[in-house]
């Protein structure tokens, strides 16, 4: 009876043994993301973990904004094709398991050429109205003036789109709109400057810049 009882107690612990570790193996299942941002253009994996078997993916909604190819049974690779949301179920037997999808738009770098006395400089544009319109004027020669020692400038007839504000540290090679209306190209660092600008783009590098354009006003030709 004992031999009975000790074997009969082994095969109820094994079964909930067993039981326990299917439990923990299917809650341990999950995708490695719940949410997930792509730029359009761009690719990134969705897998889920914790199964080799094969995993249904399917894109519930917003097809047009993004398609998905499998790279093993349990992932798939996600393409971003245009802006804008999805969702995507994964299917492991009658568990389902969701992502959802935001395509942002790919971020478009904008550099222009300064040309002066000779010399080439490119500056990179940030995402301002005020450089998209500066670079809409393209090309341009311009008489700018000197001024302090450290910046060119010329005014426009017209204003450029953007609120103002000061900023601790100007670096050479920083090109700024000041007024509304006014370019101002640094060539040399100021430090805490009270004054207000828009900053629409930065060199890539201000290596003989200051040289280049010299100390009094200057002719500068910029262009896409």
């Amino acid at each position: 009876m004992k031999l009975k009882s000790v074997i009969s107690f082994i095969l109820i612990l094994s079964v909930m043994l067993a039981f326990c570790a299917c439990t923990e193996a299917k809650s341990n299942v999950r995708l490695n993301a719940k949410k997930l941002t792509i730029s359009t253009g761009k690719s990134k994996v969705l897998k889920l973990i914790g199964t080799n078997k094969k995993v249904a993916f399917k894109i519930t909604t917003g097809k047009k904004y993004i398609k998905i190819k499998r790279t093993a049974n349990n992932a798939v690779k996600i393409t971003a094709l245009k802006k804008g949301a999805a969702k995507i179920k994964a299917t492991l037997g009658k568990k389902n398991f969701t992502c959802t999808v935001t395509v942002k738009a790919k971020k478009i770098v904008k550099t222009i050429n300064i040309k002066v006395n000779g010399k080439t400089f490119t500056f990179t544009l940030n995402s301002s109205k005020a450089a998209a319109e500066l670079y809409n004027k393209l090309p341009l020669t311009l008489e700018m003036q000197e001024l302090n020692g450290n910046e060119k400038y010329h005014y426009f007839n017209d204003t450029f789109s953007g609120t103002e504000q000061t900023y601790s540290t100007i670096n050479a090679g920083d090109l700024m709109i000041y007024g509304g209306n006014c370019l101002v190209l640094f060539y040399d660092e100021i430090k805490n400057s009270p004054y207000e600008y828009i900053k629409i783009g930065q060199i890539t590098s201000s290596s003989g810049l200051k040289n280049a354009v010299g100390k009094g006003n200057v002719t500068i030709n910029f262009s896409r």
